[in-house]
């Protein structure tokens, strides 16, 4: 049987790539960046392991940063997987919860995640100086390294699953993506200074000996013990990788296995259905506009970012959290205008650069229903204000008075960073328009990762021209005159963008359908 679902597997994500070049040069660029980043990164590892001892706390480091983006993929991003073999799919089959684990871990270990991984970790059988046993178990260790790193993944993301449906868990996976986001970002702005500090401590150090019994350090370790001849601590470290896997896998079989039974629910889960009332079509903040399709469209939009989505409520959060950091720490030197304007930067362009990616295949229905589609964009790419103007004219507030500022300075920021938010919106809506993607479901967003990354790049160019102009106009016209001009300029950009992004929406909103669900092609 797992063969079987593998050979799906493979056959699903050969069809879901299409037979465009940029899906066939994506899924081989990915390849070869994981083939090629992995033995780079396994000949890292076999140079740590052919020292005199001094790189093995650095060793047991790298193994426990390669296990954590694992565990806290599912959690960062819910639809991280690629789903091509869905579960939800899977309960239409008479399929038990272990049978599904096998097909399903199977087709994830063929991935170029995995196998950069099970690289990494095979540095050992090429380290210099170690005996033929040791090769051997190094070998073995990196295969149970790495079906625990894709165990402990997936298992995270079954348990998730349930909760991620309910608006509390939502809220707690949305908090808890921010921290983890921050943190893993705080660590890699002190990652010099923490380097230096691991330089003055051993593997047998508190460090080493903290890191060494948990489940990655516990796999460097059993190398590091096999390479020095250790068998018994080698073993005992390799029955914690196991125990850690098995436990892991059978959380997910489980899971599987109620979902399959039907027991997912509870009594209190229906309980409290029962008890529920219907949403207003529009929320509060828009029932004061004229009801019509582009009110409509901002209300679905909202809905779609606050109460419908795990992964649009975590664009909300995690981007402005960059943007906090990012601004505080590399602009700082150039003014609170500059700070600003770098967070709504990094705040815009995750909720407004793909605005019918969470209506996916519910693109067709507006299609066929005759809705005026520039009206629906121009609700859809104005829905954002209602949250991006509070978080600029908040962050510009507090950033200003932590650095002692008066109004005007505040005032001023507070102009900048609309600037950008309304030139986003502009931009945003044209590459809406023209590269959309569907995130509505996992797996459907093959080969779009550098045509996103090249609309990313092209805004942060335009705002930085804009932010050229802006300091040209500072020197006759002062900060405040400035901000005006400078945002009525940004005005007319945007809803000059805008409005030629609606009229080629409805010249052809077939390409756009056919990008957003495949099967309508």
């Amino acid at each position: 049987m797992a063969l079987v679902l593998l050979r799906l597997r493979l056959a699903i994500a050969r069809r879901s790539r299409g037979r465009g070049s940029g899906a066939r040069l994506y899924f081989a660029a990915s390849w070869v960046i994981g083939g090629v980043g992995g033995l780079l990164a396994g000949l890292g590892s076999a140079v740590l392991l052919s020292g005199d001892g001094t790189g093995d706390l650095l060793l047991l480091v790298s193994f426990f940063s390669i296990f954590l983006p694992w565990v806290i993929g599912p959690i960062v991003e819910p639809t991280l997987a690629d789903g091509v073999v869905d579960p939800r799919r899977l309960e239409q089959f008479p399929l038990t919860g272990a049978q599904q684990v096998g097909g399903l871990l199977l087709g994830a270990l063929v991935s170029p995640t995995a196998a950069f991984t099970f690289l990494f970790a095979a540095g050992g059988v090429v380290a210099a100086g170690a005996a033929p046993p040791a090769r051997l178990a190094s070998l073995a260790v990196a295969a149970l390294f790495t079906v625990m790193c894709v165990s402990v993944s997936r298992s995270a993301q079954a348990l998730l699953a349930g909760a991620m449906r309910s608006r509390r868990g939502t809220d707690i996976a949305a908090f808890a993506a921010s921290v983890l986001v921050l943190g893993v970002y705080l660590l890699a702005q002190q990652a010099h200074s923490a380097t230096e500090a691991l330089g003055t401590q051993t593997v047998t150090g508190p460090i080493g000996s903290v890191l060494g019994w948990t489940p990655p350090g516990a796999a460097a370790r059993a190398i590091l013990s096999a390479r020095d001849g250790d068998w018994l601590d080698a073993l005992a470290r390799v029955l914690l990788v196991a125990a850690v896997t098995g436990l892991a896998l059978l959380a997910w079989a489980w899971v599987l296995g109620e979902r399959v039974n039907g027991t997912s629910g509870t009594p209190h889960d229906l309980r409290r259905r029962r008890g529920l009332v219907a949403l207003p079509l529009a929320p509060a903040i828009l029932r004061g506009l004229r009801p019509g399709p582009t009110t409509a469209a901002a209300s679905q939009q909202l809905r779609y970012f606050f109460l419908r989505s795990p992964r649009a409520i975590q664009t909300l959060v995690i981007p402005p959290v960059m943007g906090v950091v990012v601004a505080h720490a590399s602009f700082a030197a150039y003014g609170l205008p500059a700070q600003s304007a770098a967070f709504a930067a990094m705040s815009v362009v995750a909720g407004s650069f793909n605005l019918f990616g969470y209506d996916g295949p519910g693109f067709t229905y507006l299609v066929l229903g005759g809705a005026p589609l520039h009206r629906v964009l121009r609700g859809k790419a104005l829905a954002p204000l209602v949250y991006l103007l509070p978080l600029v004219v908040a962050f510009s507030i507090v950033e200003g008075s932590f650095r002692g500022l008066d109004g005007v300075a505040q005032l001023t920021a507070i102009l900048a960073g609309t600037c950008v938010v309304v030139l986003g919106l502009g931009v945003g809506s044209a590459s809406s328009v023209l590269n959309p993607s569907d995130q509505s479901r996992v797996g459907q967003r093959r080969g779009s990762f550098f045509k996103v990354f090249g609309w990313f790049m092209g805004f942060f160019a335009v705002a930085g021209l804009g932010g050229g102009a802006w300091w040209a106009l500072t020197g006759w016209a002062g900060p405040v005159l400035t901000g005006i001009i400078m945002l009525a300029g940004s005005v007319v950009a945007g809803r000059l963008a805008l409005g030629w992004s609606g009229r080629r929406l409805d010249s052809d909103p077939y390409e756009v359908m056919r990008k957003l669900d495949p099967r309508t092609a």
